[in-house]
Parts: structure tokens; sequence; C-alpha cells
């Protein structure tokens, strides 16, 4: 079944036992929220004086070390300035409820708007990108969770998934995405991935997990993805998706290429927010790491649900073996948006 034709939903009951672990006063009004990833149920709630966020962790991202560990970054965080939704305690001030196998968190809810393009707000999306890198450079606390999309095993084993399945359209499509998967890995590799130091990095940066307040980012959501690994890797992906926001059709679809102005603008940002500008060497690696961002988020939903939100499989691919096709045509013009930069604002 398409992932799109399910939205699982919190229950009346659920939503009774989970509030009753918090201290919210008197609440007035519930309902259901629909954003974000369908296997993750969320209710907006009001109560006197305040508006809350309910989330449900979707299967595979409730492991308890993994997040009592994203919890762990987002109090960080919070603690040194930085955006996001602040998470709320419980009567016993645990950051999550526990329901048999299934854990709850509670977040303020924070009003904003969405990314409607703006070069401010790409540059302001980078420079939120930088300050939390540098503030989790000193991380000291264990890491849990969370993989890389670099070198990922994910591509190989959905490949072996669509071959299985035997369409031969879906086959066509998805064939050459595992060439150039492994085209990509290498040059990242040669250019000296294994040098590059860990952080702790979102890992899910993209224009649905910011808000904005016109042209300053209001909060950073959704850390579930939050994982250890080289800041140039959150940068190319966080890049990529911004940079294609503009050419995302209503059903998800990618369409064009990603614009070398906001790649520019979001470099500018990165640059102006973090003590440690990004290096040449890890400017080098953004075109091919762009490349395995995509071809991952792409083929492994596919190989799941033979359909990428309302696209279908083959129509997808293709669309992704486009785009990274003219991410590898013009790589130099890709380095040089982001290399002539300029300095920061």
């Amino acid at each position: 079944m398409a992932e799109q034709a399910v939205r699982t939903k919190l229950g009346s009951q659920e939503l009774t036992e989970v509030l009753e672990c918090y201290d919210l006063g008197m609440v007035t009004e519930i309902r259901a929220y629909e954003r974000g990833s369908r296997r993750s149920p969320k209710a907006w709630i009001r109560a006197i004086g305040s508006k809350y966020l309910l989330k449900r962790r979707a299967p595979g991202r409730d492991d308890a070390d993994r997040v009592r560990f994203q919890h762990a970054v987002q109090i960080h965080l919070e603690s040194h300035g930085c955006q996001i939704a602040g998470l709320v305690k419980t009567r016993s001030g645990e950051t999550q409820v526990l329901r048999g196998s299934r854990v709850y968190e509670l977040f303020h809810f924070i009003e904003g708007e969405r990314f409607n393009s703006r070069i401010g707000q790409l540059v302001a999306a980078g420079t939120a990108m930088s300050r939390m890198h540098d503030e989790c450079a000193v991380w000291m606390g264990p890491v849990h969770g969370g993989v890389p999309f670099h070198a990922s095993q994910d591509v190989e084993t959905a490949m072996t998934h669509i071959r299985e399945n035997g369409d031969p359209e879906l086959i066509s499509a998805a064939a050459p995405l595992q060439d150039m998967f492994e085209t990509a890995r290498e040059q990242v590799m040669n250019l000296g991935w294994s040098s590059m130091r860990n952080t702790i990095v979102h890992g899910d940066w993209h224009p649905g997990n910011l808000l904005f307040v016109r042209d300053e980012v209001a909060a950073l959501l959704d850390f579930d993805s939050a994982r250890a690994e080289p800041r140039i890797a959150e940068f190319a992906n966080g890049g990529f998706q911004f940079a294609m926001r503009h050419g995302v059709d209503s059903s998800g679809r990618l369409s064009g290429e990603p614009s070398l102005e906001a790649l520019s603008a979001i470099r500018r940002g990165y640059d102006a927010g973090t003590f440690e500008p990004l290096e040449e060497e890890e400017r080098a690696m953004v075109p091919p790491l762009m490349i395995e961002a995509m071809i991952v988020e792409g083929i492994v939903p596919v190989a799941m649900h033979g359909s990428f939100g309302d696209v279908q499989g083959n129509r997808f691919l293709s669309q992704v073996r486009d785009t990274a096709d003219w991410i590898a045509s013009n790589r130099d013009d890709i380095l040089n948006a982001l290399n002539d930069a300029g300095a920061p604002p």
C-alpha cells in the first residue's frame, strides 16, 4: 500500500492517558495536526495561556536510548539560545511518556510561517544550521541513532528489493542510480571524507522543519534524525533541499535543478553564523554528497512503497536521475556559486 494512503492518528483514550502525565492546566481544545511523517501522529493542544504539540514517535525512531540522546541535544541547544520548539517535561520531570512500546513527546507550539524561497530566509537557514553545528561541536555525551546517507548500504538493499519486485519500468528507472551513487561515493572518499571531523547534526534539514518570522528563523523542528557525521553532509543535503524547494510540485515530485543563487545564499548564511567557515575541501564534496543524499532519499521509499508520495515510482526515479545528471554536469558552476558566495553579510 502506498505510504500516502495511511496516516495514523492518536486515539481519544490514548490522548487522555498521555496528557494526564503533564501539568497543562485546563485543556480547552485538541485537534489532529496532520503535518510531517504519516507514521508519527500529532495533536495540536490549546490550554489556558499556552499551545502545545503532542507527537507519537514513528516506529523505528522510538528506541529509548535514541530518544534520550536527541532530547539531550535539544535541551543543550535551547540552553545555548538556539531557536527550537522546547520540550515540555512531565509531572515527574521526564521529557517523554512511555505507554507500552510507544513513545510520546510534548513540545511548545511555535507560531511561524513556512519557507517561501526569499533570499533572506535562505541566509537565515544557513546561519541557523552553522550555529547548531558550532554549539554541538563540543558534544561530550553519548550518541545514538541515525544512519548517515554517505556510503549507505540502503541503496543496494533497495535495488535488490526493486529487482525482486519484477516491475520492468521501475527496474529500468532505478538501475542507473546505483552506479551514480557509487561514483559519487568514491568522489567523496577521494576528496578526504575520512579526515572530516564529526559533529552532531540535525539530520533532516529541509524547509518543512524550519519556521520563520519574516527573514529570521523562529524555530527548528523535528530532531528525530539527529546523529553524528561531518557537518558538510548536512550542508550539502540541507542546501539541496532548500535550493530545490521552488522546484517541487504539489505532489512532491522534483522538477528542475537546484538554484545556484539559493546555494550561494545558504553558504553566505552558514559562514556568517560560524567560527569556522566552510573550507575549500569541504565545499568540493557538496556536489557528490548532494547526489548521494538525493538517491538515498528517493530510492528507499520507492523500493518500500512503489511510489514517492503521489508520484509513480519509475517517474520519480527518472527525475532523480535527471537531477543527479544535472548536478554532475554542472559541478563547476555549483562550486563557483559556493566559492564566490563572498564575505558574510
